[in-house]
């Protein structure tokens, strides 16, 4: 066990783990982290070290920006209703979004959205302009119909917040409620995930931690640190949650674990690749590649992928830019979720690092002297 300032290690052999997050903010990598383990299907770990904001100790109370790791909620959502009868993967987004045609727009399909084969870009190019320009998230998913898609549906892979902002989108059509409201009742009340918002209430602000240099960093419409943005509750990157339930949204998915809210049959299409891909990397934006192995939803890490040197190729899980990372093991039976405040743009070779770091850490220590 370790001392409460710190957390809790049920295991004892996760001190190098602690380690690790002290040297991040002995170093000045990051001002603020905190990492969530399970293993058998059950958490067995908390650790904190930092700052989460300013004069603000990282603590099991912290609420982290999520930011991409919201997709896997997005995705929660989509599938609660395929399971339902209202979607199916298979379907068109016109076939819902009327609107959403030319271009070979017609043949984009609800899965493609989800595994980022759609072909639609990353995102506005001016998105930093339109957060400036406080647009409703209304304005900035109807941007997403204008521009061309740079391929053809299906044939190759780009990461697009645009897929997910549509994708809710159609969700709320789909069931006829608001997109908050679905995450609510679909995913976070049976998920028991009390310490998870999407947006947070005004009365949870002062549990938010404190990103660092985010798109519109410093101002009100600052991406992660704004009420504006917050209260946008984007599919894409809208979500906030403390370390501990990150880990407990994670084991939802784990075929062994305690809480379940999804048939087996969705867990498996959600968590195993949707693709055919396995080559590694996806490009952002501008950059296609060839596919690589994506569920719906979760990145499959495949035997090239990132995430954890030391995890399996059937691991899946997210990153998110604010500086976290979800993995899911199913082979070595682990789950980490790790949260910091220190945006990507700050550094993406060293805010990768760390993310692996934790994921190899904590992965060494709990498969030492274990057979899987």
């Amino acid at each position: 066990m370790t001392d409460a300032e710190h957390g809790f290690d049920t295991t004892g052999r996760l001190g190098p783990l602690q380690e690790l997050l002290d040297r991040f903010i002995a170093e000045g990598q990051v001002e603020g982290a905190a990492v969530a383990v399970a293993q058998g299907g059950a958490q067995v770990a908390e650790l904190y070290a930092g700052n989460a904001a300013l004069g603000r100790a990282a603590s099991a109370d912290t609420l982290w920006p999520l930011a991409s790791i919201s997709k896997l909620y997005t995705a929660a959502v989509v599938m609660a209703l395929v399971e339902r009868g209202l979607l199916t993967l298979s379907m068109t987004v016109r076939s819902i979004l009327p609107e959403f045609d030319g271009d070979g727009r017609e043949s984009v399909t609800l899965r493609q959205l989800l595994t980022h084969t759609s072909g639609i870009v990353y995102e506005s190019p001016e998105m930093e302009q339109r957060l400036l320009a406080q647009w409703s998230l209304e304005q900035i998913v109807n941007e997403a119909y204008t521009y061309p898609l740079l391929f053809t549906p299906g044939t190759r892979q780009s990461y697009s917040d645009y897929n997910y902002a549509l994708a809710g989108r159609i969700a709320s059509v789909a069931a006829a409620q608001p997109f908050p409201e679905l995450v609510r009742e679909l995913v976070l009340e049976p998920g028991k995930l009390g310490d998870t918002f999407m947006p947070p209430p005004r009365s949870e602000y002062q549990r938010l931690a404190h990103v660092v240099e985010p798109l519109a960093y410093r101002t009100d419409s600052d991406m992660y640190n704004s009420g504006y943005a917050l209260d946008l509750a984007h599919p894409a990157f809208g979500t906030v949650a403390t370390a501990g339930d990150l880990l407990r949204f994670g084991l939802l998915f784990a075929l062994n674990g305690t809480q379940r809210i999804f048939s087996t049959a969705t867990l498996r299409t959600m968590t195993t690749d949707q693709t055919g891909g396995n080559t590694p990397g996806v490009g952002f934006g501008s950059e296609p590649e060839a596919l690589r192995p994506w569920g719906i939803g979760f990145s499959v890490k495949g035997v090239t992928g990132s995430g954890g040197d030391l995890l399996s190729p059937a691991t899946f899980g997210h990153g998110g830019a604010s500086g976290c990372i979800l993995q899911v093991d199913p082979v070595t039976d682990i789950a980490v979720a790790f949260v910091s405040n220190k945006h990507a743009r700050t550094g993406r070779e060293p805010f990768s690092k760390r993310q692996t770091s934790v994921c190899n850490v904590a992965a060494a220590a709990l498969t030492n002297g274990r057979e899987t």
